[in-house]
């Protein structure tokens, strides 16, 4: 009988998987940066109620690239102007722009909120969209410290199956990083349909 040992990745291999994984969670940390406080500020309706006074709208396209097979899809946008006035108090501004979906005749007022130094519809608001985002990075985070402590994801490396025998405590480790790994995609599939 003849026995094959089993294949063991080399040193190489095992520290580009781990350093796969450390730059995963590196970039997850930081989109959530990032997302987190946008997130903050819609929830907390933060913003400057007001209205715009349509003085003009541009038709422009926005191009968007995905799905499958190369697919490329554009969007008719409008870039509408005007002066827009506070709901409350007496702040106003001159010549202030917002995108939008619809074109609106000259003289239309509709809802803006002015965050900062933007102005925006009060539907691009909503927090489905950073939500999502945020719940991808706690995939992602998930992802990237399992190949961080297991070395998997560089070529020639370890399996998947192999690697998770390598997890420590791998009846802890695996199914809270895997559970962590599913809850992230399930709830930014939420986020993203639902909110």
């Amino acid at each position: 009988m003849v026995t094959s040992s089993p294949h063991r990745p080399s040193s190489v291999a095992l520290w580009t998987g781990r350093l796969i994984g450390l730059g995963a969670v590196l970039a997850a940390i930081l989109i959530a940066a990032v997302a987190i406080p946008e997130l903050r500020s819609e929830l907390a309706g933060e913003g400057t109620e007001g209205t715009l006074t349509v003085s003009s709208c541009e038709a422009h396209t926005k191009t968007r690239y995905g799905g499958g097979s190369h697919r490329r899809s554009t969007e008719l946008r409008f870039n509408c102007a005007g002066t827009w006035t506070a709901q409350h108090g007496d702040l106003s501004y001159e010549d202030v722009e917002v995108d939008t979906s619809s074109r609106f005749e000259t003289g239309s007022k509709i809802p803006v909120i002015q965050v900062d130094d933007t102005f925006e519809l009060p539907q691009d608001r909503d927090p489905g969209d950073d939500a999502a985002v945020i719940a991808l990075c706690l995939s992602l985070l998930a992802a990237g410290a399992y190949c961080l402590l297991t070395g998997f994801g560089a070529r020639n490396g370890l399996g998947f199956a192999a690697s998770w025998h390598r997890l420590p405590a791998a009846t802890v480790t695996g199914p809270v990083l895997g559970g962590l790994f599913g809850l992230g995609l399930l709830t930014a599939l939420i986020c993203a349909l639902a909110l």
